[in-house]
C-alpha cells in the first residue's frame, strides 16, 4: 500500500542549505516513500573539457547524500540532469509522476526584494504537483500547522492535505479564514453604511465557514478554527508572527478566473514573504491511496488498515479490516478493530454489531472449551 509513493527532492550541491533532507527522510520513513534526489547542472557542464571532472565530483557528492539516507533504510534514487533548473525539476516531476516536490529555500540573493528564492517561487507558480518549501532554520518536521482557507477548491485541497499530515504526525492544526470587510474594499467617499454591510457579510461568511469546515473529518486531530478580519495576506502574516507556526498550507489559486490563471493574489504575497515553511497545493493531493493488488495475508491487510486509519482514510481502513475477515471470519483482532473504528467515527449501530459478533465468537469458543474439558474428564 502506498499513500505518498514518490518525493522529488532537488539538491543544491553548491550550498550547505539542504535542511529539507531531514524532512524528506521523515516523510519517506513514515510513508515508505521513494526519494528521488535531483541535481541539475547548467548546459555548459556538458562540454567535454570539464564534463568528466564535474560529473565525478557531482556523482560523488550526490552518492554521499543518497548513502546517508539509505543507511536509514530509505529507498533512494539519484538523477544528474542538465539544463534550466526549474524546467528540469518540473519535467522530472511529471515524468516520474511524483506526489510531492520538496525543496529547500536556497536564498542566494540576501537583501533582495523577496524572501523566497527564484527556483522555489517558480515551482510554486508553475508546478501542478504540491510543492513544499522548507524554510532555513525550521523544524525538520512541524509540530504546529496552519491552514488558511478561502472556500476555493484549492484551499479545500490544502485543508484536506493539512488534516492528513497533522493526523499522521500528531501535529496541532489551526484553520483560519480572513474576511476582508467592506470598509477595506471601498473608499470612504462612497455613501455606504459600512457598519451595517460588515454585519451582513460577517454573518454570511460565518455560515459559509461553518459549512466549509463541516465537510471535513477531524477525528484524532487537535485543531482550532478562527475567523480574522482585515487584509488577508497581512492578517495571515501577523497570525504567524504572533503564534508558533512551523508549516503553512495554502491553495495556489484563488476563487476568480484571473486568480486561477496566476498564483492567487493572497497566496502570492504570502509566498514572497515566506514567513515559515510552506506547502502549496493546486490540482493534486499529496497523499493518494494506492493499494497493492497482490495482498493475500491477513497481517498485511491489518497493517494496511492501521496505516489508513492513522491517516484518516477510515472507509478504506474498514474495507481492509473486512478483507481480513473474508480470509478468516473468526479473526477477533479485525472484528475488534472494526468495532473500535466505527465507534470512533460515530457509526454506533455498526460498532455494536461487531462487538456482538465478538461476544458470540468468544461464547462459542468458551462453550467449545468447556465441552472438550467435559469430554476429556469423562473420557468420551
Amino acid at each position: 500500500m502506498k499513500l505518498l509513493e514518490k518525493i522529488l527532492v532537488p539538491v543544491n550541491l553548491d550550498t550547505l542549505i539542504n535542511n529539507h533532507l531531514d524532512t524528506a527522510a521523515k516523510l519517506a520513513d513514515k510513508f515508505n516513500s521513494q526519494l528521488i534526489l535531483v541535481s541539475v547542472l547548467p548546459d555548459e557542464a556538458r562540454k567535454e573539457s570539464i564534463k568528466i571532472i564535474i560529473n565525478k565530483h557531482i556523482k560523488s557528492s550526490l552518492s554521499q547524500i543518497a548513502d546517508s539516507l539509505r543507511s536509514k533504510n530509505l529507498k533512494v534514487d539519484t538523477r544528474i540532469l542538465f539544463g534550466n533548473t526549474f524546467d528540469r525539476i518540473i519535467t522530472t516531476a511529471e515524468n516520474e509522476n511524483v506526489n510531492l516536490i520538496l525543496v529547500s529555500n536556497n536564498d542566494d540573493n540576501p537583501g533582495g526584494r523577496y524572501n523566497i528564492d527564484v527556483v522555489a517561487e517558480k515551482l510554486i507558480r508553475k508546478s501542478q504537483k504540491p510543492v513544499w518549501v522548507v524554510k532555513e532554520g525550521s523544524r525538520s518536521f512541524p509540530e504546529k500547522i496552519l491552514c488558511s482557507v478561502d472556500y476555493s477548491d484549492a484551499s479545500e485541497r490544502a485543508l484536506n492535505n493539512a488534516i492528513k499530515i497533522a493526523r499522521t504526525f500528531k501535529a496541532d492544526l489551526q484553520i483560519i479564514n480572513v474576511l476582508e470587510t467592506m470598509d477595506l474594499r471601498y473608499s470612504p467617499r462612497y455613501k455606504v453604511d459600512f457598519e451595517e454591510e460588515n454585519k451582513r457579510i460577517e454573518l454570511e461568511n460565518e455560515k459559509k465557514f461553518n459549512e466549509f469546515i463541516g465537510k471535513f473529518n477531524f477525528t484524532d486531530i487537535n485543531y482550532r478554527t478562527q475567523i480574522l478580519r482585515g487584509m488577508p495576506h497581512k492578517e495571515i502574516l501577523d497570525f504567524i508572527a504572533q503564534n508558533e507556526t512551523d508549516l503553512l498550507f495554502m491553495g495556489a489559486t484563488g476563487k476568480t478566473f484571473m486568480q486561477r490563471i496566476l498564483l492567487g493574489s493572497v497566496t502570492e504575497k504570502v509566498v514572497r514573504e515566506l514567513p515559515v515553511s510552506m506547502l502549496i497545493t493546486k490540482t493534486e493531493n499529496i497523499l493518494n491511496l494506492k493499494i497493492d493488488a497482490d495482498i493475500s495475508e491477513i497481517e498485511k491487510h491489518m497493517a494496511n488498515a492501521q496505516k489508513l486509519e492513522e491517516t484518516g482514510y477510515y472507509a478504506e481502513a474498514a474495507e481492509q479490516y473486512k478483507t481480513a475477515l473474508q480470509i478468516n471470519d473468526l479473526h477477533i483482532p479485525a472484528l475488534s478493530a472494526l468495532a473500535r473504528l466505527y465507534d470512533k467515527i460515530g457509526e454506533k449501530e455498526l460498532s455494536e454489531l461487531f462487538y456482538k459478533k465478538i461476544d458470540e465468537i468468544l461464547r462459542r469458543l468458551w462453550d467449545r472449551k468447556i465441552e472438550l474439558e467435559i469430554r476429556k474428564s469423562l473420557k468420551l
